[in-house]
Formats: structure tokens, C-alpha cells, sequence
């Protein structure tokens, strides 16, 4: 074995474990992203690949001669790329399916894929003395080639499914060397094959390099890995900016209603002085007309600065929110939450509005719907939130929902948001309720009276 042999082979050996622990810290911090749902299966594969990498290079070091049995090896290859088969598939099915169904599909497609070539191999077991390296070919033919194409176009087909146009552009290019590493894998699974005598692996094999294959297989699996990297940072990235962004909002909207309650005292308090100087004035009217005008004309002044004061500051008050009416300023929210986070986002409407809601109205009830998305997204680990609007006679009714961990299961600190929603139910005169328990999400009630 050669020291180029060598290298190669650990580094083909260190990429794919690299891979796989890659996946592992990245799994749950993309547990938003429907293309990393299943990280793990791909992190199995990964772990897989690089124990025989490793098993091949420590052998010729062992007394023995070899760390894995020959047919364990090959047990090995064919688990993880059975997982590598499984992930490809996945990205094909609906979106909606259950996890116990999927594994029955994914189980039942391999099967049939893989028995009929499972059972001409046993009626020719008498034609081969060493059943391993064919076993291999077969494995790398029936499970690694097509587990690695389907990946590949899997994952661009459901990123035109499950991503925003701008999110595709900020990952674009590491999504391309995704699709490129998982399609070159399983192409090269077709030549890149022990040699033995079985068609096509008599010709196409490893022997036809000039150099060792491991060197293409830790390029393929370099490449695989800086996608992956790149792909969920960028992407996790991105949506803590834009939680960040919400907490800066909400920071900006208690600072600018605090402003509007002191501008409210300040704008009481000038009327009152006009009205007392209005009283002086209307004494002076017969004795000192000339006077008179005078301090009319500096109250109409002090009163159009008032004017101007409010004009001013209920505009910057209510410029961050939606101006829509209730259900089209709801859908604004939840489709901007979705493209900047990347959850699953559902709107149900029930019944008819039995009377009109002013601004203020409007607004205090957006804010409540900000505040627990900003929550969700913050901290809940969820995957879906539903929002569930029910037209009553008398009153609305606002249901707000996600799957995440659950209320208790949080350190419920200073700006979580809680204490501004019930502020907001409270000037609502609205009753609220929280339903939460670990593991099971958290549900928001709340039920407004028509203003």
C-alpha cells in the first residue's frame, strides 16, 4: 500500500465521518428546513462509508489482516447505502406522509428493487468462491448508484417544492454542489467497483484508474460536505436575522407606545393650558381687545403645533404594522413568517365578520399574532403553526398553534413576549388562555369582543 494509498484513503475515511458529524450539529438546528427533516439517514450513510474507508485502511496493520469479516463489511456498505436509498426516495413522496407509512414504502420499494437480483445471485452462488467482492459490486449497483442519482435530483426537485424564489437564490450555488457530489456519487458506484467476473464490473472497475479511487471518492464527499455546510448555515443564518429583526421591531413598538402615552399626557396637558388662556382672554375681550388678539393668535399657534405633534407621531406609531383589513393583514403576517423562516404556516377562516374593526382594533390584534410567531420562531423548535380565525356573533375568536416543545419546557425570560400579549388582550378587553405541555406545542386562545 502506497503512501498516496494511504492518504487517500484516510482522507476518504475523514470526509464522509467529517459528513457525518456535520449532520448531526445541523440537524436540529434546521429542523425547519423539509430538505434536512431527514439529515440523520444521510448522516447513517456517511458513517457507514467512512468505517469501511477506515476498516481498509487499518486492515493490513491487524494480525488478522482485516478489522471487519469480509461479508460484514459488505453488511455495512449496504446499510448505509440503503439509508442513502431511503433519503433519495423520501424527497418524492408527499410531504405529508407518516413516518410509520414512509418506512413501509421505503422498505417495500427497496425490497422489490433489490430481490430479483438477490435471487439470481443465490441459483449462481456455485459460480463464485468468494462471494464478498461480488456482493459488493451488488450493493454499490443496486443500492449506492441509484440512492446517490436520486438524491441528487430529489433534492432539486423539492427545493423548487418547499423553497421561496429568494431563498433558492441565497443557496443556489451550494444546493448545485449538493445535487452535483449526490449524482456524481452514484454514477461513479457504476465504475468505480471491485473487479470481478460479472458484467459490467469485469470491464468497468477501479483498475482502469491510474490512481486510486479513494481520491475521487473524497473529492465527491468533500464537495458533499461544504454543500451541506454552506446550504444549512446560510439558511439558519438568514432566519436569525430575521428573529433578530422582530426583536428589534417589538423593542421599537414598546418605545414608540411609551412615547405615544407620555405624547397622550403632553398633548392633554397643552389643550388644558390653551383652555385656561382661553378663559384669561375671554375676559380681556372688552377691556383689551388689542391684548386679546394677541393671546388668541399664540393659542391657535400652540394648538396647530399640537395638531401637528399627533399627525406626526400616530404615523410613526402605526408605520410598522399591516394597514390591511383583519383576514388579508393575518395572511400578510403568516406569509412573511414563512419566507423568513421557513415553517409551515396555515390560515382557516370561519364564518363572517359581524362588524367593522378600527385601526387601534386591528393593530393590538396584529401585535398578538407578531409577538407568538416571534415566540414560535424563537423558541419552540416547531415545524408548522396553524392560525385559526372563527367569526362569532359577538366576538372573534383567534386560535394561534404550533408542534413545538411546549411552553414548560422554556425558560420563560424578560422578553419573551407573554406579559405584551396579555397587555394587548387586556386593552382589547379579550379573554386569554395559553394550552401548552412539553413536547405537545403550545395553543393560544384568544376571544375579542367586536369594538
Amino acid at each position: 500500500m502506497t503512501e498516496l494509498h494511504i492518504l487517500t484513503l484516510f482522507t476518504h475515511g475523514l470526509i464522509f465521518a467529517a459528513l457525518s458529524l456535520t449532520v448531526v450539529f445541523l440537524k436540529y438546528r434546521s429542523h425547519r428546513i423539509l430538505l434536512a427533516r431527514r439529515l440523520s439517514w444521510l448522516g447513517t450513510f456517511a458513517l457507514c462509508e467512512a468505517s469501511v474507508a477506515w476498516n481498509d485502511l487499518l486492515a493490513p496493520l491487524l494480525p488478522q489482516g482485516t478489522l471487519l469479516p469480509p461479508l460484514l463489511r459488505v453488511a455495512v456498505l449496504a446499510g448505509g447505502y440503503a439509508y442513502l436509498l431511503a433519503f433519495g426516495l423520501q424527497t418524492f413522496f408527499p410531504k405529508d406522509v407518516e413516518p410509520l407509512k414512509l418506512r413501509h414504502l421505503l422498505l417495500g420499494v427497496q425490497l422489490g428493487w433489490s430481490i430479483p437480483y438477490l435471487l439470481t445471485l443465490l441459483f449462481t452462488l456455485q459460480l463464485h468462491s468468494n462471494m464478498a467482492p461480488v456482493m459488493e459490486v451488488l450493493v454499490r449497483y443496486l443500492l449506492a448508484a441509484p440512492g446517490g442519482v436520486l438524491t441528487g435530483v430529489g433534492i432539486r426537485r423539492q427545493s423548487y417544492q418547499t423553497l421561496n424564489k429568494d431563498w433558492r437564490a441565497h443557496i443556489r450555488p451550494y444546493l448545485r454542489l449538493i445535487e452535483a457530489a449526490a449524482g456524481a456519487f452514484g454514477l461513479l458506484q457504476l465504475v468505480l467497483v471491485p473487479s470481478v467476473n460479472f458484467l459490467p464490473a469485469y470491464y468497468l472497475n477501479e483498475n482502469l484508474l491510474p490512481f486510486s479511487p479513494h481520491l475521487l471518492w473524497a473529492t465527491v464527499g468533500g464537495v458533499w460536505l461544504w454543500g451541506v455546510i454552506r446550504s444549512l448555515t446560510i439558511v439558519q443564518t438568514e432566519i436569525e436575522q430575521w428573529i433578530e429583526n422582530v426583536e428589534h421591531i417589538q423593542a421599537l413598538t414598546v418605545d414608540r407606545e411609551r412615547i405615544g402615552r407620555e405624547l397622550h399626557d403632553g398633548v392633554i396637558q397643552a389643550i388644558y393650558a390653551a383652555g385656561l388662556m382661553l378663559e384669561g382672554v375671554q375676559h380681556q375681550i372688552v377691556t383689551d381687545p388689542q391684548r386679546a388678539q394677541g393671546q388668541i393668535n399664540r393659542i391657535l399657534k400652540n394648538l396647530n403645533q399640537t395638531i401637528q405633534d399627533i399627525r406626526r407621531y400616530i404615523f410613526d406609531l402605526h408605520s410598522d404594522m399591516p394597514d390591511n383589513e383583519l383576514e388579508p393583514g393575518i395572511r400578510r403576517l403568516l406569509r412573511d413568517f414563512k419566507i423568513n423562516t421557513l415553517l409551515e404556516t396555515e390560515l382557516l377562516v370561519t364564518g363572517e365578520p359581524a362588524g367593522r374593526f378600527n385601526n387601534e382594533y386591528r393593530r393590538h390584534l396584529f401585535q398578538i399574532i407578531r409577538e407568538s410567531l416571534a415566540n414560535t420562531a424563537r423558541h419552540a423548535a416547531a415545524k408548522r403553526v396553524s392560525i385559526s380565525l372563527i367569526y362569532q356573533p359577538e366576538t372573534i375568536e383567534l386560535i394561534i398553534r404550533d408542534d413545538g416543545v411546549g411552553m414548560q419546557s422554556l425558560h420563560l425570560e424578560k422578553g419573551y413576549g407573554l406579559r405584551n400579549i396579555r397587555e394587548r388582550a387586556r386593552l382589547l378587553d379579550s379573554k386569554l388562555k395559553l394550552d401548552s405541555a412539553p413536547n405537545q406545542g403550545m395553543t393560544l386562545y384568544l376571544t375579542v369582543p367586536y369594538p
